[in-house]
């Protein structure tokens, strides 16, 4: 479905319709390919997170014309934007890809589902929504200039609008909305007296860099009164009125076309199809100058470079693409935060403390009682995704940052794999089961070792990649994480007031003990923080394996072609990764629009307002 969000920007004195892009790149069944009208200075591959922020910053002084091309829908849906609404975005039909990596023989040979947003907003539409950015050691460790912790500090706060007021750690005039969780349970004060029994310090304020990581407490959400605060929501929908934006919903992009010359390939325009893989066939070309702007995320993005003859020789040679850029680094690196769960029943006189019971009646149905709580005051069980709450722990003992992230939530998980069990979740209304009460401490490996790849599968665009996330090919160090997480939940469990709450363990369960057992169990449950990042990193040059300059995002070896989001990412950070896209789209949208220069620490401003 084609959906234009702003007037149809008018060619350019001079510039006929229709246009032909270069033919060259990978051999396919060719296709009558429409030129759209007009010429365009930016075209961003990817309403996502990234791209959504640049639409905005890009188009906002009027004189560049923008496309924004989006496989998925439009932004705003109602799922998306009631938080606890997140339970039924998991292999959503329409807002999420369901993509699934290739079958992990370490996992107990099975494929694990990847969340990934697919419409405007990208996956800060269907995240959990928590704003966290890791410790001033993680940016440190990068190693390139402008990207240390005193570089983009002053980006994180001046991109934030937080409920925290102004500070040296939170901004106050900022397009994005953060906020503290608007939901409580006693349970949440069970767990912060439990966690502190067992030896965990309090810690008020995450984000605050002037003190550790480590300790338990809230999680700050990327939410406006208890809504969703997506990157469609504060930066492009305020900007859908302007003549130079348009934005094209249901167009998957399919090829970059490329033009070579004596100083080596320029991006010049995209191919895209719009209505699926039998739908119409159309072209967008750049103006004189112009650039592509690659903001797909870190599975698609390497994807549609190799399709686009970018990428390493060997491996497109073996699939039958004709090489435009040998681009050793790109579908590498890929990197997330490895999930296990720990979780127990309640007592049965205690059940109607636990989330579920608040939110739902037995039938499955939603308690008519949390819709005024949450339509006039934006709190209750609605304005939470459940784990809001939690901790960060050095499981190792080594004095280093935290290894593990444990994500409190006052409800029973019905899986042991932490996603599945959202989705049974989301189901509960079709099949009128009634939820067991209980609570889970979701584990994931805050800072892993473990690195993926994505590939082709084929050279059909509509073919989703092959993902390999090679989870505990490490030196087993996050195997051992994530073992180490199910024994402290137990011992939290255990401590405190907690204990008076809860009844049995349900998973792992009372009879998993031994190391080897706790392994196996671990490795038949992992699944996805959904935290993917790294496949396009990027470096000080081509030399280092990376695939764009950290200096302005550049594409090595393709002028003309930036990337601009997670992918770029070269080490995650030990938090959600929405946090630290914002703040590159931010980044790139100042050098883009202000030459504001990266490398040398440019100034970030006071406050990025979203621009009307």
């Amino acid at each position: 479905m084609l959906a234009t969000k702003a007037p149809r920007a008018a060619p350019r004195p001079g510039q006929a319709a229709r246009a032909r892009l270069p033919t060259g790149g990978p051999a396919r069944r060719r296709l009558a390919v429409r030129a759209a009208a007009g010429k365009w200075d930016y075209i961003i591959v990817g309403g996502g997170t990234a791209g959504c922020v640049l639409a905005n910053r890009l188009s906002a002084g009027g004189d560049k014309q923008v496309l924004v091309l989006e496989a998925g829908g439009n932004g705003g849906d109602l799922t998306s934007v009631v938080p606890a609404g997140l339970t039924r975005l998991f292999q959503h039909p329409t807002l999420d890809w369901n993509l699934f990596s290739a079958r992990q023989q370490q996992l107990s040979d099975r494929e694990v589902y990847l969340a990934r947003g697919k419409t405007l907003g990208g996956s800060s539409a269907t995240n959990a929504t928590l704003y966290l950015r890791g410790s001033p050691t993680d940016y440190d460790a990068w190693g390139l200039p402008g990207w240390g912790s005193a570089d983009v500090l002053p980006w994180f706060v001046s991109a934030e609008t937080n409920s925290k007021g102004a500070s040296r750690y939170h901004g106050a005039g900022g397009a994005m909305r953060v906020e503290s969780p608007r939901y409580s349970n006693e349970l949440h004060g069970a767990f912060f007296a439990s966690a502190a029994a067992a030896g965990l310090s309090a810690n008020d304020d995450f984000n605050a860099w002037d003190r550790p990581q480590a300790g338990f407490g809230e999680f700050q959400v990327s939410q406006q009164n208890g809504r969703r605060a997506d990157s469609f929501a504060t930066h492009l929908k305020p900007a859908l009125g302007r003549p130079n934006l348009r934005v094209i919903t249901g167009a998957r992009t399919t090829r970059l076309a490329t033009e070579g010359g004596a100083a080596g390939p320029r991006a010049v325009g995209v191919e895209y199809a719009v209505g699926g893989p039998g739908g119409a066939r159309e072209s967008a070309e750049l103006a004189p100058g112009g650039e592509l702007l690659l903001c797909g995320g870190t599975v698609a993005n390497p994807q549609l470079l190799m399709l686009s003859g970018i990428g390493p020789a060997a491996a497109l040679a073996a699939s039958g693409v004709p090489l435009v850029a040998d681009a050793p680094g790109v579908g590498q690196n890929l990197q997330d935060h490895p999930a296990t769960l720990w979780a127990a029943l309640m007592k049965p006189e205690l059940e109607h403390v636990a989330i579920t019971s608040q939110l739902l009646n037995p039938d499955g149905s939603i308690k008519l009682g949390n819709y005024p709580s949450y339509l006039l005051f934006g709190r209750g069980p609605l304005a939470t995704t459940g784990c809001d709450r939690g901790a960060f722990v050095n499981t190792r003992g080594d004095g280093g940052e935290p290894d593990l992230q444990v994500r409190f939530v006052p409800g029973f998980a019905l899986d042991a794999d932490a996603i599945q069990s959202y989705i049974k979740f989301g189901k509960l209304k079709e099949t009128k089961a009634k939820w067991p009460a209980g609570v889970t401490m979701q584990l994931l490996t805050a800072r892993p070792k473990s690195r993926g790849t994505v590939a082709l599968k084929s050279t059909d665009p509509f073919d989703l990649p092959k993902v390999e996330l090679n989870y505990f090919q490490d030196d087993g160090s996050d195997l051992a994480t994530l073992v180490a997480g199910v024994k402290l939940a137990r011992r939290i469990a255990a401590e405190g007031p907690l204990a008076s709450y809860l009844a049995e363990e349900g998973w792992p369960g009372a009879g998993v003990t031994s190391e080897a057992d706790l392994e196996a169990y671990v490795r038949r449950t992992a699944c996805s923080g959904n935290a993917l990042t790294g496949t396009c990193r990027m470096g000080a040059s081509p030399a280092d394996g990376s695939v764009v300059s950290a200096a302005d995002f550049t594409a090595w070896g393709v002028a003309g072609l930036r990337v601009v989001d997670a992918s770029v990412v070269p080490t995650i950070p030990g938090g959600q990764t929405g946090a630290v896209t914002f703040m590159l789209a931010e980044r790139a949208a100042a050098l883009l629009t202000a030459g504001t220069p990266i490398a040398a620490g440019g100034a970030a401003p006071a406050a990025a307002p979203a621009l009307v």
